[in-house]
């Protein structure tokens, strides 16, 4: 690379800034830091700063609210954590080391509080930045009375670029001179033997291996030293004769850091948690943490219903595939190098992680193997958890059927219904590009402005591939998304129900679509939040499914999201020959069954029971109260009483595992289909704590053997099968899916566009 090619990357890297503290200004702007921390102290005492170094601020998109919250508030638990276990332990003097701060304003908000507790220890903090971007700081600061007011006033050195101070220092210096670096900190009192903390938070990452590595091994040499690290990481996709296949988020983002000029360098030689943990080991570093940012989140910064809760009022939110992906492929780590005893002051070297509680978290092994936990997802020095390989006695090979069914097809869109009327399918709905949008190579990667939600129907020819698109014209049912489709039993016509058009624009309304009479509006009601209805509230993200109760054929809507970002446990049939709704009373729960909870984004199919009624299987999805991804599967069944007219259901709670005794991955944002009685197929989703890997994408479960396997497609297909939606063609023995994809964080958006067919 030419040196003018170096400066321009230089440049690029230096505007990640600007985009990084935006973003934190506008979590500050709605609500999601708390401005305090301590009790008894107010707003005005302890003012969270990001207003004063973001003097435009603008309002980021929900996800980005979200990761950047989780990001901001776990490195702040981190290093205030770390600050309170010195003074804890007696240290009476320690020092903070911020790398690539660029206009962070942590020193001020932390002057603020270090004033308002009368903390008696010495801190020193040393924000450090290209030298171009330092004097921008300083100008910044300065220039704003507030922040300039924080100043120390015993500066040793007060120059255009650079201060220094017993207390603060802001130094220009380019992290791949280390000799410079060396020289910096001494200046600013950094000597072997006092407890430091270093955070970087995607810093190191746009370096060249060598030079991070460099820098990592620079501070291992302290003593006494604590790093925190904040980067990207690729979990374990798939492998497949020894070449690994990246997961379309993954591709995306490579592409977006390479479109930017800021190319994650360090990324291609450091991809996983092990490497980063075997990094560190070999640069001199005794100790050593690294989570993946959905875990960190879990036990740090949202560990609690109520956290989650809080949050989830502060704007309207339903990205979680996304959010889920961006904390896979982001983790931190906490390394140290003092052993725990004595430092050079005499005390027990600080371990912060002991101090947040995270500490004993980590070391059950147990409640981390319950958590989902592998070392994709956790990981340490230590090394006690399993991998993630899945033993091929529990995989079944299955086929293919075409390469693509529908050669036309290119749908590019999630949240959408797929339902099959004789040698037809349709899809109806969704989120996502009209036909006319710039396409590239069959993906699409464009900003969300340009994604809308739909009311077009696709009838896509199941015999020759044909694909048509049918206009709803204005008699037709609004756009929406995350809404249901469910066929007669007698195949003649297919019921949608709910949806959304916006964040809270939620519907409540069936219609009926058949191929001779087009659209009908059976049921109209205003969405309403007042009290106890007859009658569904409009509802998203729910599914609905035909079935026979008590003798009549009925659509059974369960789980959902309401417009108030509340989570439905009710349970709903639509009667298809009144056109009227019923509602199903919960019976109480037997030996010590938990009740059936809140959920949305799950999968629902109709099975026999054990009695030859029909009755649902409820999988997975995402719990409302805690946003807690589940694993879970019911079986929930329904009658009438003849005595009074009243409708009950009840529900069991399934244990299937694999013949090893592993449990179902966690997933929502999947799809399932019943082959027959006791064999149900389990297609795509997200997963979480970690990423739903290649092999766990797809699987079976028998309900009665209460049996688990792994399904593995005869070759791989780079998709997500995240807001796709899948129907069983069974005059030709296939499945048919079609549609889904991501918007991979700011990095992208990917599309599988052409449709796929499995054998069964």
């Amino acid at each position: 690379m030419s040196a003018r090619q170096d400066q321009a990357t230089d440049l690029a890297i230096q505007g990640t800034n600007t985009s990084s503290i935006t973003s934190k200004r506008s979590l500050e702007r709605l609500g999601y830091l708390d401005p305090c921390h301590v009790p008894g102290v107010t707003d005005k005492d302890s003012p969270l700063m990001f207003k004063y170094v973001v003097p435009k601020p603008s309002r980021r998109s929900p996800v980005i609210n979200r990761a950047y919250y989780q990001r901001t508030e776990g490195i702040r638990v981190l290093v205030e954590g770390w600050i309170e276990e010195c003074e804890s332990k007696g240290i009476e003097q320690c020092a903070v080391v911020s790398l690539g701060c660029g206009f962070d304003p942590t020193y001020f908000r932390l002057a603020t509080l270090r004033k308002a507790k009368e903390s008696k220890s010495k801190l020193k903090y040393i924000d450090i930045d290209y030298p171009t971007l330092i004097t921008e700081r300083l100008y910044m600061v300065r220039t704003q009375e507030t922040l300039r007011s924080l100043l120390p006033q015993n500066l040793t050195v007060d120059d255009v670029g650079e201060i220094v101070s017993d207390t603060y220092s802001c130094l220009g210096i380019d992290l791949r001179n280390l000799e410079t670096l060396k020289k910096g900190l001494e200046t600013a009192g950094v000597v072997p033997g006092l407890p430091i903390l270093v955070v970087s938070e995607v810093v190191l990452s746009y370096l060249e291996a060598d030079e991070s590595d460099a820098v990592i091994k620079f501070f291992g040499a302290y003593p006494d030293a604590t790093f925190i690290l904040h980067e990207q990481c690729i979990p374990a996709f798939d492998v497949d004769d020894d070449q690994e296949n990246l997961h379309p988020f993954a591709s995306t983002m490579f592409r977006h850091f390479q479109r930017t000029m800021t190319p994650l360098k360090t990324l291609q030689e450091y991809r996983s948690l092990q490497d980063h943990r075997e990094r560190f080991r070999a640069l001199g570093w005794s100790k050593c943490d690294l989570l993946n940012m959905n875990l960190f989140a879990d036990y740090v910064t949202m560990p609690s219903p109520e956290e989650h809760q809080r949050v989830s009022l502060l704007e309207p939110f339903d990205e979680y595939d996304e959010l889920y992906w961006i904390g896979a492929y982001y983790f931190i780590a906490v390394a140290s190098t003092g052993p725990g005893t004595a430092s050079v002051q005499g005390k027990k070297s600080p371990d912060v992680l002991e101090h947040i509680g995270l500490r004993s978290k980590l070391q059950d092994i147990t409640a981390l193997s319950a958590h989902h936990v592998d070392q994709e997802t956790y990981t340490n020095l230590q090394d006690e958890l399993s991998g993630a390989t899945i033993s091929s006695d529990l995989i079944t090979d299955i086929d293919w059927a075409k390469q693509s069914p529908f050669q036309d097809l290119d749908i590019n869109r999630k949240g959408h219904t797929l339902s099959i009327l004789g040698d037809e399918a349709f899809v109806f709905g969704g989120f996502g590009l009209d036909a006319e949008d710039h396409q590239e190579g069959g993906k699409v990667f464009q900003p969300r402005g340009q994604q809308t939600r739909l009311n077009t129907m696709m009838r896509l020819n199941v015999i020759d591939g044909s694909v048509e698109t049918l206009d709803a014209g204005s008699d037709g049912p609004a756009p929406r998304m995350h809404h249901s489709a469910a066929t007669s039993l007698d195949g003649s016509a297919i019921y949608i129900y709910g949806g959304r058009d916006g964040p809270n624009k939620v519907h409540n309304d069936v219609w009926r679509y058949s191929i001779a009479d087009g659209w009908d509006p059976l049921w109209r009601a205003r969405v309403s939040n007042e009290g106890e209805s007859p009658v569904p509230k409009g509802l998203f993200k729910h599914t609905a499914s035909m079935m026979m109760v008590g003798g009549r054929e009925m659509m059974v809507v369960i789980g959902g999201r309401l417009d108030t970002n509340e989570t439905n446990s009710q349970v709903w049939g639509f009667d298809l020959q009144e056109c009227q709704w019923g509602h199903f009373k919960w019976r109480s729960p037997q030996n010590g069954q938990q009740p059936f909870p809140g959920i949305f984004s799950h999968s629902t199919v109709v099975i026999p029971d054990a009695n030859n009624h029909d009755s649902l299987l409820v999988v997975g999805g995402i719990r409302g109260n805690d946003e807690k991804v589940l694993n879970t599967v019911w079986r929930v069944n329904l009658g009438a009483n003849e005595e009074e007219p009243s409708c009950w259901v009840e529900s069991k709670e399934l244990d299937i595992r694999t013949s090893s005794g592993d449990p179902l991955p966690p997933r929502f944002g999947h799809t399932s289909i019943a082959l027959d009685d006791d064999r149900v197929w389990i297609l795509g989703g997200v997963s979480a704590p970690g990423l739903l890997k290649w092999q766990e994408t797809m699987v079976e479960i028998r309900p009665r053997e209460g049996r688990l396997q792994y399904l593995r497609a005869s070759a791989f297909k780079e998709f997500v099968m995240v807001g796709h939606a899948t129907a069983l063609d069974t005059s030709r023995g296939q499945i048919i899916g079609v549609g889904g994809g991501g918007t991979c964080f700011g990095f992208g958006a990917w599309w599988d566009a052409t449709g796929w067919a499995l054998l069964v």
